[in-house]
């Protein structure tokens, strides 16, 4: 009987193990599943719901998306200020899914930006007033936050939104100004953060983020390691940034000089975790008149240690550029969406470890819009805490 009852104990100490082992083994299967698949996978079993449902389980599942980022394009509408949906694009070009928006059909040409933990903010101008609404939303699993309205405003605010890659917590701050346009123009700061009811201030002069006025439909700010960077324009020489200015978590701002001489062809991005300048330029007309055939170039600088380095410098095969509609990143490449001077669009891939360009055909997925990419990270994320 004891040795029975020895190996009875032994045969349940023994499955304990395995059964944990396989539990983990699970986990980390789940975690790399589609989101659409994990959500469906809730249904399956209870101690399937029960392992998703763990509040680690999200920041699992982040990890394992962020090593296979995709690239979300919000297609803008040329003859319309709807914009329904969102469309997802695979490592290997190709439109794989359409996002609808929900709870966007009244809403007239919101300005998107996206993060890599899943998570977009979009923001729209009230008709009536001098405000903005700002929504912080989950195209996969729809869930939306509406965020409280900020301190009247004079001026139309401009919104940026950081996260913090540690906790996911996110940072709204809002520049709005109390002068008139007859004044000079003295912006504000508050910010809303996600455990906030409402708005703080924590700045009363300070430049504001703002649209390159030669690439309205780019984005105007870059978030990065949980800080908000954007240009400082010239006045004098539109669409020429003048320096970079940043505000962390802390509410701390800084001023940034820039890595070399730009021009209205510079776009802040994150890239390898870093703010990263990219940078288009032709030849002046002097070089040009001393090459037969002068092309454009490419020139990427990341800021390290608190400095610049040039990252990456390529010429490009590409002479009749009109504007940029979006400079994003992913990996080691770098993915443009150019207008060219009769109106079409360029899809157009730098890869950093060949030095080279490759040109997607996506042309008639995204006729008659004007198209902005973002990299993007399927999340199951939720856009608060509450």
């Amino acid at each position: 009987m004891s040795e029975i009852g020895n190996d009875s104990k032994r045969l349940r100490y023994d499955n304990a193990a395995q059964i944990g082992y396989i539990e983990e083994v699970l986990i980390n299967i789940l975690a790399r599943l589609p989101v659409k698949t994990v959500v469906a996978c809730k249904s399956v079993a209870k101690h399937w719901l029960k392992l998703i449902s763990e509040p680690e389980f999200p920041v699992l599942q982040l990890t394992w998306s962020r090593r296979k980022l995709k690239y979300i394009i919000c297609p803008y509408p040329e003859d319309t200020d709807i914009v329904t949906d969102l469309s997802l694009m695979e490592e290997n070009g190709k439109i794989s899914q359409t996002l609808p928006l929900s709870g966007f059909e009244n809403i007239c040409s919101p300005e998107m930006f996206c993060f890599t933990n899943g998570l977009i903010c979009s923001v729209d101008e009230d008709d009536h007033l001098n405000e903005v609404n700002v929504r912080i939303f989950n195209p996969i699993t729809q869930d939306t936050l509406l965020l409280p309205r900020g301190s009247p405003s004079l001026i139309v605010p401009s919104v940026g939104i950081a996260f913090d890659p540690k906790s996911n917590e996110f940072k709204a701050f809002r520049f709005f100004s109390e002068s008139s346009d007859d004044e000079d123009v003295k912006y504000k700061c508050e910010v809303y953060t996600s455990s906030s009811t409402a708005w703080r201030r924590i700045s009363e002069d300070v430049e504001r983020p703002d649209h390159n006025p030669f690439h309205p439909f780019s984005p105007y700010y870059a978030s990065v390691a949980g800080s908000l960077y954007w240009f400082v324009w010239s006045e004098d020489d539109p669409g020429t940034p003048l320096r970079i200015l940043s505000v962390d978590m802390n509410d701390n701002f800084t001023e940034i000089s820039l890595p070399t001489l730009l021009h209205q062809w510079s776009f802040l991005i994150e890239f390898e975790g870093c703010l990263s300048v990219v940078l288009m330029d032709y030849p002046d007309s002097y070089t040009a008149g001393r090459h037969e055939d002068p092309r454009p170039y490419l020139e990427v600088y990341t800021f390290k240690n608190h400095k610049w380095c040039l990252r990456a410098k390529a010429e490009m095969d590409l002479m009749d550029i009109h504007s940029f509609n979006s400079v994003a990143a992913r990996d080691n490449e770098i993915f443009m969406i150019i207008r060219l001077t009769d109106d079409s669009f360029c899809y157009l891939v730098f890869d950093m470890a060949e030095n080279s360009f490759q040109t997607l055909d996506l042309s008639d997925s995204f006729t008659d819009y004007s198209p902005v990419a973002f990299p993007f990270a399927e999340s199951l994320l939720k856009c608060s805490r509450s």
